[in-house]
Parts: structure tokens; C-alpha cells; sequence
């Protein structure tokens, strides 16, 4: 699931503010912390108002991967109905807000170093800079606590393998490519 959460981290903080629920759509990193739980850091605006009821409260974060419509015809039998494929990962925990700024400073270069090394450039962020410095106060970071995880892989696996590769197959001939991945997924659960 960790692996999981790595490839498809872009994913919605859910909470409660004032009784109603709230979400915003964040990249998260986790961070393994030797012996210790791992853990989910990110950061937000400070305009979000978001941040303001987080510290300490219990949240969910819900990680989405492909996901794609399964039509009945494909499994070339009678009395089927559709579904949906798809595979996701849920964080449960709790939040601590980040009021250290080399706490903050090292969680974005963290991010930085994530995503500007996926595409070969600099991936280091000057600490001194006085720009860097300015977007800090415009933004809040947080660490989160994992508590619980639970993953949920559909891929068709209480069918039968005839029924998996029809499927398959099927979704082979979209363009879609939720769809694609989906397949991919099926063939790799079935080796």
C-alpha cells in the first residue's frame, strides 16, 4: 500500500470543520521514520482555511489509482451485470501542524526533491533565499500520524480466470487509459 500511495500521492485530506465536511486535494509524501510510524507530510496555503481546525484532530486521506467501468458483455455470459474496477488506499490519523520553519523548510525540500528527480532536474531548493523564505510564511505544513491503513484492490478477482482475461481484453480495446491500467493490474493479480 505504501508503494501504492508513492505512485498515486496526489490525494483529499478529509476532515470536519464546524460540523460540516471538509477536503482539499493535496500531494503527500511519506516518510519513514527509522523505528518509528511512518508517516504522511504536505503542505497547504494559508488562505485554505482548512489548516485552522487540523492539529490534533483525527483525518482521512483517500488515495485514488486507475479506476474504469466493467461492462457485463465482456464476460460473454449470460445474466451479468456491470461494475466498477478500481484500486484505492485510505489513511487514518491524526494531525500535527509544523510551527518549526527548518521542520517546514526540510518538508519542502523533501517535496521538491520527490518531484523535480522524477523529471532528471536540480532537485535541491535554496534554504537562505529570501524568496523561499517570503513563500514559507504563505503556507502550512503538516506531519501525519498513521493510525490505520486500508487498501481496496477490485480487479475482478471473485470471477473466474475466463471471465478476468474476457475482461481484460475488453478493456484493452478502449482508448481510456483508467482502462489500460486496469487491465495491467488484472494481468499482474492473475500471474
Amino acid at each position: 500500500m505504501f508503494n501504492f500511495i508513492r505512485d498515486n500521492n496526489f490525494g483529499i485530506l478529509f476532515s470536519q470543520v464546524d460540523a460540516q465536511p471538509f477536503a482539499t486535494h493535496l500531494p503527500f509524501l511519506l516518510e519513514e521514520k527509522g523505528g518509528e510510524n511512518t508517516i504522511l507530510t504536505s503542505h497547504m496555503a494559508k488562505s485554505n482555511p482548512h489548516w485552522k481546525t487540523l492539529n490534533n484532530k483525527e483525518v482521512l486521506v483517500v488515495f485514488s489509482g486507475p479506476h474504469s467501468y466493467i461492462s457485463p458483455i465482456w464476460y460473454r455470459e449470460p445474466n451479468t451485470v456491470s461494475t466498477w474496477n478500481y484500486v484505492a488506499v485510505h489513511i487514518y490519523g491524526k494531525v500535527k501542524i509544523i510551527e518549526n520553519e527548518e521542520r517546514l523548510l526540510e518538508i519542502l525540500e523533501q517535496t521538491v526533491r520527490f518531484y523535480e528527480g522524477k523529471y532528471g532536474e536540480n532537485a535541491e531548493m535554496p534554504k537562505n533565499d529570501q524568496f523561499i523564505q517570503g513563500l514559507m510564511k504563505g503556507i502550512v505544513g503538516f506531519e501525519l500520524e498513521i493510525n490505520r491503513i486500508e487498501g481496496k484492490w477490485k480487479l475482478n478477482q471473485n470471477h473466474s480466470i475466463e471471465r478476468q482475461f474476457n475482461t481484460i481484453e475488453g478493456l484493452r480495446k478502449t482508448s481510456d487509459q483508467n482502462a489500460n491500467a486496469i487491465a495491467n493490474l488484472m494481468e499482474e493479480n492473475i500471474k
